[in-house]
């Protein structure tokens, strides 16, 4: 997609075929480090192509970079791929006070400084679709397209009820019990598609970020979703599958400046699971 287009311009061309499929060997990924001890932050990047703009993947909570390994195996050889356990998650050390979104933008902004040279593409999805868009709005310069999945643009008693569910301190105890909801969701009542090695690995980063697993929820249902969209200028994709973030997406598109919605009614959950080639497709042709 050349700069100059908008990203309208990108969805008529897409919608005229632009899509191309991505079969090839097995992918190799990098872990590492950077920050001081104390404040260190993991990346994940998939070994692929080493030249043209990088792809920095932002995951949902509770989870890591882990959770988006199919789509950056899809993803990488296309472009340049990595990820970021956001700090307090997955591999990255906890921060010493609880983040706010533009805290969380701040922290993945000043690791870029040490693991990532010049512009970069992000995907976030859900809290990472925050964390994302907010990047973009303090960094202009830095970041030069988005692509969001299931952004939780909330507003009113909804946003509340979300807050109230998912934001719910937590203090660790020696009562089995304790875990036994996130247990079911994620692994017992695990979505079609999804195998039972990939929810257990869900329930495993959750765990890893226990008892402030809730932190990034708290910050993502207290943000000023609207003020942040309103100051992101960039070209961006809203990839909308058919879930319970559907309707929220649609008014994220339309609040940006440079927006386009991409539906995929064909698509619920575990969509990394089902349909990583096909987004890879999708994003590749917008990028």
């Amino acid at each position: 997609m050349d700069d100059t287009e908008t990203a309208s311009d990108w969805d008529v061309g897409f919608r005229q075929g632009a899509a191309r499929a991505a079969d090839g060997p097995a992918v190799l990924f990098e872990r590492r480090y950077v920050g001081k001890p104390g404040h260190q932050v993991l990346f994940t990047s998939a070994l692929g192509p080493s030249s043209g703009t990088g792809l920095c993947c932002l995951h949902a909570t509770a989870y890591s970079a882990r959770s988006l390994s199919p789509l950056m195996t899809a993803m990488a050889p296309r472009r340049r791929v990595f990820a970021v356990d956001t700090p307090g998650y997955g591999g990255s050390d906890r921060p010493s006070a609880r983040p706010t979104i533009e805290g969380y933008a701040r922290l993945i902004d000043e690791a870029l400084d040490l693991a990532a040279e010049g512009q970069v593409d992000l995907f976030g999805y859900h809290t990472g679709a925050l964390i994302a868009a907010e990047l973009a709005r303090q960094r202009p310069d830095r970041i030069r397209r988005l692509i969001l999945v299931g952004v939780p643009f909330l507003h009113g008693a909804e946003q509340m009820d979300w807050r109230i569910r998912l934001a719910r301190p937590a203090a660790l105890t020696a009562d089995l019990r304790q875990f036994e909801e996130r247990w079911n969701f994620l692994v017992s009542q695990r979505p079609p598609g999804m195998s039972l090695d990939r929810g257990f690995e869900n329930f495993v980063d959750e765990l890893r970020s226990y008892p402030t697993n809730w932190w990034a929820h708290e910050a993502a249902f207290t943000f000023d979703v609207a003020a942040c969209l309103a100051g992101v200028n960039q070209p961006t994709l809203i990839i909308n599958p058919a879930n319970h973030l559907s309707a929220p997406s649609r008014l994220a598109a339309a609040a940006l400046k440079n927006g386009v919605l991409h539906e995929m009614p064909h698509l619920e959950n575990a969509i990394f699971d089902v349909a990583s080639d096909e987004l890879a497709s999708i994003m590749d042709a917008f990028l």
